[in-house]
């Protein structure tokens, strides 16, 4: 049997185009890309079954790399579009990469915008290894939305991966189980983290059966 070509489409779903190269990186032990995340999160908005979803706003990983490396002055053009100012709960995909032109990094965490509770939550399951990108892009976004110099930052103790490739699996857990709890309580603290680790666990096999039936519709 030939090899299959790693450039070729096998799925296009809203803004993103998965390849082959893409979803074979959920059939082993490879860290995600920019391109697997930001397809469930657009599934996720899709298909989240709940009433007040409306509230919640996923940022696309290629979005939120441009943000992290562009002047706050500047995010308007990119976040009024998508009415960022109403929404009571922002998530954002953070990578290491230093860079705004290229996808990349070699680290994801995860940072959650909390307006009712005025708060950013930053969730990083190899806890130290994205806090100060965290903290300085926080510190952009406290300037975009105005918020005062008492807003909070705080570094969630949360589960940890125990290997280096996992990272962005584990940004997507905490995905679902933040957007359900905050949506549910109009908040972010306080959140059950503890089942993240098993759920980490058959999160590759739950992506590629959504990618067979987004596929197959």
């Amino acid at each position: 049997m030939a090899n299959k070509n790693p450039n070729e489409v096998v799925l296009s779903y809203q803004d993103c185009l998965l390849r082959n190269s893409d979803v074979d990186l959920l059939k082993g032990q490879h860290w995600l890309n920019d391109v697997i995340i930001g397809f469930y999160l657009e599934y996720l908005d899709n298909h989240l079954n709940i009433p007040n979803k409306n509230e919640i706003l996923y940022i696309s990983p290629e979005l939120t790399q441009l943000l992290k490396m562009t002047d706050p002055s500047q995010y308007d053009i990119f976040l009024k579009p998508i009415e960022a100012r109403i929404k009571k709960f922002i998530f954002f995909p953070l990578n290491n990469m230093n860079r705004k032109d290229v996808a990349g990094g070699s680290h994801w965490s995860l940072l959650v915008y909390s307006k009712p509770e005025e708060t950013y939550f930053h969730f990083d399951s190899c806890q130290g290894t994205n806090g100060s990108i965290a903290s300085i892009f926080t510190n952009n976004l406290m300037l975009y939305f105005h918020c005062n110099n008492d807003k909070k930052f705080i570094e969630v103790n949360c589960p940890q991966q125990d290997n280096g490739y996992d990272c962005g699996l584990y940004v997507l857990c905490f995905t679902d189980i933040i957007s359900c709890h905050a949506l549910k309580n109009g908040k972010v603290r306080d959140c059950k983290l503890n089942n993240v680790n098993s759920y980490v666990k058959s999160k590759r096999i739950e992506l590629l059966c959504l990618i067979d039936e987004a596929k197959k519709k």
